[in-house]
């Protein structure tokens, strides 16, 4: 029983990452409704890249209307699964104030989260917020060189 439980997990998956390259495919080549349409069942069976490039459209208006709230619930879903992009995303949404109202110490905790994971984008961000402090932020530029010199090791592959 738990070869055959297992078996079905495996090929689940293997058909989800088959599904999510096609969708990827889609949207290369300038399908974008057609991707938005595969993504969005893909992110309703759970496929969490899905839930974050789902949020990732709606965010930026592709292959659908630009709607900050479907685009904040499907990234806090990916993000909450452990997604580094969709933490960097939510912790950016923060920041910015994109559906929520803007935040600087849930950003910081959202981009810790993505940077923890290896995510550029988010130790960037967190660099900058940390060399200029404010909003409940202390300013540490140690922490900010810190988390440069991050960005350079993750650029260089080290």
């Amino acid at each position: 029983m738990k070869r055959l439980v297992l078996g079905l997990v495996v090929s689940s998956a293997v058909l989800m990452a088959s599904d999510f390259s096609s969708a990827m495919k889609s949207l290369d080549s300038g399908n974008s409704k057609v991707a938005f349409s595969q993504f969005q069942k893909l992110a309703k069976s759970g496929d969490v890249d899905a839930q974050t490039m789902l949020g990732e459209m709606y965010l930026d208006g592709i292959g659908v209307e630009q709607n900050s709230k479907k685009a904040h619930m499907w990234v806090e879903k990916a993000a909450v699964a452990g997604d580094k992009e969709a933490q960097y995303l939510l912790g950016f949404m923060y920041e910015n104030g994109i559906d929520v109202k803007v935040n600087l110490k849930t950003a910081v905790s959202w981009y810790e989260k993505a940077a923890n994971s290896g995510d550029v984008m988010a130790m960037y961000n967190l660099a900058f917020i940390y060399k200029n402090g404010g909003s409940g932020i202390q300013k540490d530029e140690k922490k900010a060189i810190s988390l440069l010199k991050d960005v350079e090791r993750e650029k260089d592959g080290v």
